[in-house]
């Protein structure tokens, strides 16, 4: 009660007082915690808070390393299953799909998308996540040929079935599949990609497998460490060697890294940038509400000495500042709070980096700490300081002079605080202009094919008619013809996927070639196409031929390569006749026969704008081999593109009708061409529109606070000002002398910025693929900018010195 009525009150009449001293404080402030909360959210929600799973740490995801650096988290299912029955240190272990797969889910007549995953039996039981109501999969379930059965997530439990209790047993059709409802997994069971259904995956060791399709992951056995399970793996490795000779790989290494780390690795840069970029954003804020409080400060020394003289002691004067600072950052943290509450989901919804589904950015005690320690340690600092400077000041040259006639040199701190915000200003700024230059580059720079009055969507056949190659060709091409058929349409195609999204790589040999040869094999892009692919991408034909009809199921196989492929492996021969052997080690189910190089197709930009062009192998649909048909279907579906004769041709509308009565499958991802190809460098324009907002912000912030330590320091000067022009200094003279002060200060944080913003430069360029820009051109820019911006928040305090009156400047005194 005593701290409330000694300090607290007297601090909030205080602050009522200077009632817009304190409202631009608080939002300030707001704006700076509000903006570190934000980012806090996404990062604690995806990066650092546990797993919904019981004992997180335990859970490992397994991965195949190579000696040059390369990785994959894929594995085959024989050597799934083999590390899981071999391990010694793995508690249970499980296998199921690389990524989710499309499948409608057919009711009353209507086909709904769902997204279906494969697992083994041992599946929940490795989350220790059994399904809320129901079962999970027994190892009966995943034998060859046993009845199907599923496991509906929570989500599509309520909002399909109606939250139905009696929905176990119920028979649903998959596809054209019929399943029985054994399981309604836990709301908080997910991972990181979106799952409607659970169904087995049913798969045998075999001596010929070698298609790596499969995530693994698993417990560890209690009191595991990493270096018992590591040298567990290479024990298995070996015993995998003698058990099959003919797929095991002498190159490849295993390893068990945290699944956490393992799910969240791809968005971890952007999130660690975005903290980064509000982290400098606090520094300026409480920067600046420092330059106000020392301001404040010294308006007050002369009520501070009168305290001093009447016997507080240092503690009661501090604990006073303490007091109103900490009503100011306590307001400023709730409003931090609130802003953070809407901004954290609107920021997300914008953005396009996909964050896992596991992800929460609900505001709980993580969060609430994390504003208590950000409103603390700014009230600690805002009353520090001020108080430090204050005790430099004696107590008679307090009382005896007036505040605005305080000796220059004072503020030294103020000037030091306006010159890091310069610089973290430019920081920011020259971050933003690199990214900007960057993605102007990217948006300018040619992706291989035309991406005007072009549509595109998605569909996912039925297994059975995606289980033969030439049955879904001949599907393909008829759908194909429907489609060019229709009013305004000049040509459609079909493919794995649509340009600058997944296609897989797969390893090929050239037939005919020295063993001894680095050219002899490769890896590389490889998309099935139907013929009118190129036509409806305008992708030229360089050399040779494109498809024709008459490259069907039974006929020559062929291929066609890109020029990139062509300058790669056949530099200074015609690969026009040449030879290639695709998948020759993966097995039975993967191996293509031998194909011939038909033709050679221009360069397309098939992994990202910002990414470089890699080597393709584009074949006919209906000859690759059935497995591979299965395995595209399921994982990827397929692609469509429509172009049209002009922008308005509406092609959605009939492209519904003709697969829904034709294949009773929705389309999915209707969108231009263009859209999708903008979202390869979506993360990369996001992270340009924080960084300049962020920038432009710092940019107000710094030239606020010049202007504040300019006006103080003429404050201060006031009788030299009046001295100078008494004995015949010019107004330009004085105009000159504060603008010179102002660039000084400003170039001593331009100097500290350049080259933060070369270091950020670089590890921006490694973080975002693509990224590149002159540099020289851009700190240039930017410094301008700044330099621009400091004279004329510091020429309306300097245009006041010059208009200065020596007589009544000296009466002052």
């Amino acid at each position: 009660m005593s701290f409330l009525t000694q300090d607290v009150r007297p601090a909030i009449r205080q602050l009522r007082k200077s009632s817009g001293f304190t409202a631009a404080v608080i939002t300030t402030l707001a704006l700076g915690i509000g903006a570190n909360l934000t980012v806090f959210l996404i990062l604690y929600g995806v990066l650092l808070k546990p797993l919904p799973f019981p004992q997180p740490q335990r859970l490992v995801r397994l991965e195949r390393a190579y000696p040059n650096g390369a990785s994959g988290v894929a594995f085959s299912g024989t050597k799934a299953l083999f590390i899981g029955r071999a391990s010694r240190t793995l508690e249970s272990s499980a296998a199921y799909d690389y990524i989710p797969s499309n499948v409608n889910l057919v009711q009353n007549g209507d086909a709904v998308p769902v997204k279906a995953m494969r697992a083994t039996s041992d599946f929940f039981n490795v989350f220790a996540m059994q399904p809320e109501i129901g079962r999970g999969f027994s190892a009966q379930d995943g034998v060859a040929n046993a009845p199907g059965v599923a496991v509906l997530s929570d989500a599509l439990w309520r909002q399909r079935f109606g939250a139905d209790p009696g929905v176990l047993g119920r028979n649903i059709t998959l596809g054209n599949q019929t399943y029985t409802v054994i399981g309604v997994a836990r709301p908080e069971f997910k991972l990181d990609a979106k799952v409607d259904v659970w169904t087995p995956l049913q798969i045998a060791e075999s001596p010929s497998d070698r298609g790596q399709m499969y995530n693994v992951v698993a417990r560890l056995k209690p009191g595991v460490t990493a270096v018992q399970v590591q040298d567990d793996l290479k024990r298995v490795q070996l015993e995998f060697k003698n058990s099959y000779p003919t797929i095991w790989d002498a190159y490849e290494t295993d390893r068990a890294v945290d699944f956490h780390d393992s799910l969240v690795g791809s968005v971890r840069p952007a999130l660690e940038i975005l903290m980064g970029a509000v982290g400098l954003l606090l520094l300026i804020v409480s920067a600046n509400i420092l330059s106000l409080l020392l301001t404040r400060a010294v308006a007050r020394r002369r009520e501070m000495s009168m305290r001093a003289a009447l016997g507080a002691s240092g503690w009661r004067i501090l604990r006073q500042l303490l007091a109103e600072n900490a009503v100011l950052c306590i307001a400023g943290g709730f409003a931090g709070l609130a802003l953070a509450k809407f901004a954290a989901p609107a920021l997300m919804h914008l953005s396009p980096i996909e964050l896992p589904d596991f992800s929460s950015l609900e505001i709980g005690g993580p969060a609430l700490l994390f504003t208590a320690a950000l409103t603390l340690i700014c009230a600690l600092i805002f009353s520090v300081v001020p108080a430090f400077e204050s005790r430099r000041t004696q107590l008679n040259e307090s009382l005896r002079v007036n505040t605005s006639q305080i000796a220059s040199g004072r503020h030294l701190v103020q000037k030091a605080l306006v010159a890091s915000e310069v610089a973290v200003s430019l920081l920011l700024l020259a971050a933003a202009g690199v990214l900007l230059a960057g993605f102007w580059k990217l948006g300018h720079s040619s992706p291989g094919f035309e991406t005007k009055n072009v549509m595109t969507f998605k569909n996912a056949f039925s297994p059975e008619e995606a289980a033969t190659s030439a049955g879904l060709g001949l599907r393909v091409n008829e759908l194909t013809e429907q489609l060019q058929a229709l009013p305004g349409v000049e040509s459609a195609g079909a493919a794995v996927n649509l340009p600058t999204q997944l296609v897989p790589d797969f390893p090929f040999d050239i037939v005919g070639r020295a063993k001894d040869r680095k050219d002899v094999n490769g890896d590389e892009k490889y998309i099935p196409i139907s013929g009118s692919y190129f036509g409806a991408l305008r992708i030229p034909v360089v050399a040779g031929r494109a498809f024709t009809a008459a490259d069907a199921h039974g006929s020559a196989p062929v291929l066609i390569v890109n020029q990139q492929f062509a300058r790669t492996y056949f530099k200074g021969e015609n690969p026009i006749g040449q030879h290639v052997h695709i998948g020759a080690m993966m097995g039975p189910g993967f191996e293509d026969p031998v194909r011939e190089i038909v033709g050679v197709v221009g360069d397309v930009k098939q992994t990202g704008l910002n990414m470089n062009v890699p080597g393709i192998m584009y074949l006919p649909w209906s000859q690759i081999p059935d497995k591979l048909t299965q395995m595209g279907n399921g994982l990827l579906g397929t692609s469509w593109i429509v172009s049209t004769k002009s922008a308005g041709v509406d092609v959605a509308t009939p492209a519904r009708r003709i697969f829904m009565d034709s294949e009773h499958t929705p389309l999915l991802s209707v969108e231009p061409l263009d859209v999708v190809i903008s979202a390869s460098i979506a993360q990369q324009r996001f992270m340009m529109i924080l960084l300049s907002g962020f920038g432009l912000i710092s940019l107000v912030l710094g030239a606020t606070g010049l202007y504040g330590v300019m006006s103080y320091t003429i404050a201060g000067r006031t009788k030299e000002i009046g001295v100078r022009m008494a004995i015949g200094a010019q107004r330009g003279d004085i105009l000159g002398m504060v603008l010179r002060e102002a660039g000084v200060l400003v170039g001593v944080g331009m100097v500290a910025g350049i080259a933060l913003a070369v270091a950020a430069a670089r590890l921006l360029q490694h973080l975002l693929p693509g990224i590149t820009s002159d540099a020289p051109a851009t700190l240039t820019a930017v410094c301008g900018l700044l330099l621009l911006t400091g004279l004329f928040a510091a020429w309306w305090p300097a245009r006041r010195a010059a208009s200065t009156e020596p007589m009544q400047a000296l009466r002052t005194e």
